[in-house]
């Protein structure tokens, strides 16, 4: 998927950045090098290596300080290029990426391959009081519903709601987006969770069938908890 396709900047204006890599398989990045280089290259080594039938997919994987990935330096690019008829709903679903504790902290982005639809698992290491803050950012309730209009013209809707799962690790919240434009209806399904000082996002978009991916983001989840405890500690 190029970077000009309509899904790629929909997703890249609105909704959580790790979704980017995940659906437009973007080339894989080079460890940025910095004061947070050990600590990413830690977090990198603690992303699962495989949930169910989901794999790996190294080019769409990245790791460093969060201000610093590309990934996150293309979605401000697009957001900032993008006009929405609710402003207050800018970053609705990714508020938290923008608290400076956040965006100095070490952080590894991960990809992986699923045939229902794709996956991506960022995570932030901050300590408890920062990713409590983090968790607990959500957007106004006035962004249940918004536009997005883009510079060429097009559009995209996009509608935000909570997600009733079970709680995962120290803490978690869960939603869904959902993105219309010219490519046609896509959804998004996002925990987020707390476990000590580490916060973690894992996605999934498509279009598949809500109840697997439901299923599939508390597998994951869990597996990324237990992973990260038996590699950090």
């Amino acid at each position: 998927m190029s970077r000009t396709a309509p899904t790629t900047r929909a997703v890249a204006a609105a909704v959580p950045l790790a979704v980017l890599l995940a659906a437009c398989g973007g080339p894989e990045q080079e460890q940025n090098d910095g004061p947070d280089t050990e600590a990413a290259s830690a977090l990198h080594e603690a992303q699962p290596l495989n949930v169910r039938d989901a794999t790996p997919m190294p080019e769409g994987s990245e790791s460093g300080t969060y201000s610093d990935l590309v990934t996150v330096q293309y979605s401000e690019e697009v957001r900032a290029a993008t006009v929405l008829d609710k402003p207050e709903c800018l970053d609705a679903a990714n508020r938290w990426g923008e608290l400076d504790a956040v965006r100095e902290a070490p952080a590894s982005v991960a990809a992986y391959e699923w045939e229902p639809g794709t996956i991506s698992h960022i995570l932030v290491q901050l300590d408890e009081g920062a990713a409590t803050e983090a968790l607990a950012t959500e957007p106004p309730e006035s962004c249940s519903e918004y536009t997005a209009t883009y510079e060429d013209g097009t559009s995209s809707d996009y509608g935000v709601a909570d997600l009733d799962l079970p709680e995962v690790g120290d803490g978690s919240r869960a939603f869904t987006v959902q993105v219309t434009d010219d490519s046609g209806e896509n959804h998004m399904y996002t925990v987020m969770y707390r476990n000590g000082g580490l916060l973690g996002t894992v996605s999934i978009m498509g279009q598949g069938d809500p109840a697997e991916y439901e299923r599939m983001l508390m597998d994951f989840s869990e597996a990324a908890i237990d992973r990260q405890e038996q590699m950090l500690g």
